[in-house]
């Protein structure tokens, strides 16, 4: 290899280690911020998931509960009723959040023909 293909090729080796650095600066929760911040991360995504699910729960029941007492039923029809469709919502949340934060998008490097 010529000297000039080395320095050239440490060239395109250093432009290429930038480039991941600042993609990984870009992405923090990839960039290796250690133990305690990925279980503080678990831990928001765990509150935030739960969280969802009772409230979906909650809101359905007490819809139900009010139509219930609104129409003077004697039989908790529409709490039933609003309940499961509380609990649906609520799956249905924590469905779409957890394939959301399943695979995170990955970073955006031009190649190095890009850069021409």
């Amino acid at each position: 290899m010529s000297p000039q293909d080395r320095a050239a090729f440490e060239k395109r080796a250093a432009d290429i280690g930038d480039k991941l650095n600042a993609a990984k600066g870009r992405h923090p929760t990839q960039a290796g911020n250690g133990a305690g911040a990925d279980r503080a991360s678990a831990t928001s995504r765990a509150l935030r998931v739960s969280t969802e699910l009772i409230g979906g729960i909650v809101v359905g029941s007490a819809i139900g509960y009010a139509l219930d007492r609104l129409f003077g039923n004697e039989k908790p029809w529409f709490f039933i009723l609003f309940f499961m469709l509380g609990t649906a919502a609520g799956i249905l949340n924590v469905v779409r959040t957890a394939a959301k934060e399943k695979t995170p998008p990955a970073p955006s490097v031009p190649d190095d023909e890009e850069d021409k």
